[in-house]
């Protein structure tokens, strides 16, 4: 594992907390050098001073699509070159169908799915330049698996785009030696649930525990950035065009009904 990233540059985004930063430091122990994308200036310089090997921060808004091209472009230059691209933010505001807001709806679809799209967009001419690269796209199980969470129908179709926007990205790019994975994870203790309204989440949580006691539990951080890290990991002319990381600890749901909204439900 040590240094079997030596000398490669990659872009992770949703790195300054979670499942990204997790992943960031993943690189960073095997030797990559890593621009961590995020909002908070302060969580992403100390997330890029976690990382080492010259890691760099950079602030940018998802739901902005010149932005997020601009920072690709930017993290090219910062780091020499890119050899690959970590979509991993994302956006869950559980709320009943018939109580949707639209500018909930359209930030989870931005941030979730259209990031995704333009910062592959963006990033294919610097890795095509390096002779090749990978690109991971991390979708959820909840596309597969109805039980996940309660009122969570934006965020599951936003990552069900992602699964078949994958599959027409990984052929164009195929020609270039850049491999493409589906990253598939279940749920994973972060904060990712922060971000929903209180009121809403507890009835979620309600309507989620009554369908059954038990629920398969979560995975730590560290396990899946390890194993996003290890895709990266594989020679040129190699490819995991999917891979589902699945927690297998079986929980009774209510025991993580007064912490559920501070966790990743990043299922």
């Amino acid at each position: 594992m040590v240094g079997s990233l030596a000398g490669k540059t990659y872009i992770v985004t949703g790195a300054s907390r979670g499942i990204g930063l997790a992943t960031a430091k993943s690189i960073g122990r095997r030797g990559g050098r890593v621009a961590l994308f995020g909002r908070d200036k302060a969580l992403l310089a100390r997330g890029a001073a976690d990382v080492g090997n010259d890691s760099v921060g950079i602030s940018v808004d998802l739901t902005d699509p010149d932005a997020l091209i601009a920072a690709v472009d930017e993290a090219a230059a910062l780091l020499g070159g890119l050899d690959g691209i970590v979509n991993n933010a994302a956006l869950n505001l559980p709320r009943p169908i018939e109580e949707l807001r639209r500018a909930e709806v359209n930030e989870q679809l931005s941030v979730n799915f259209l990031a995704q799209v333009y910062g592959c967009s963006a990033a294919i001419p610097h890795i095509r330049r390096r002779g090749g690269g990978r690109i991971v796209n991390v979708s959820s199980t909840s596309v597969s698996r109805w039980d996940e969470f309660s009122f969570i129908s934006i965020y599951a179709a936003s990552k069900a785009a992602v699964e078949r926007f994958t599959l027409d990205l990984r052929e164009e790019v195929k020609p270039d030696k850049i491999g493409v994975t589906l990253f598939c994870p279940g749920s994973t203790a972060t904060s990712f649930g922060a971000g929903g309204d209180p009121e809403v989440m507890g009835k979620a949580f309600e309507t989620w525990i009554n369908r059954s006691p038990m629920f398969d539990g979560r995975m730590d951080v560290e396990t899946v950035g390890e194993t996003l890290a290890h895709i990266l990991e594989l020679p040129v002319g190699h490819n995991v065009d999917f891979l589902q990381l699945s927690p297998n600890r079986p929980t009774l749901r209510r025991q993580s009904q007064e912490d559920y909204v501070n966790l990743d439900k990043n299922p």
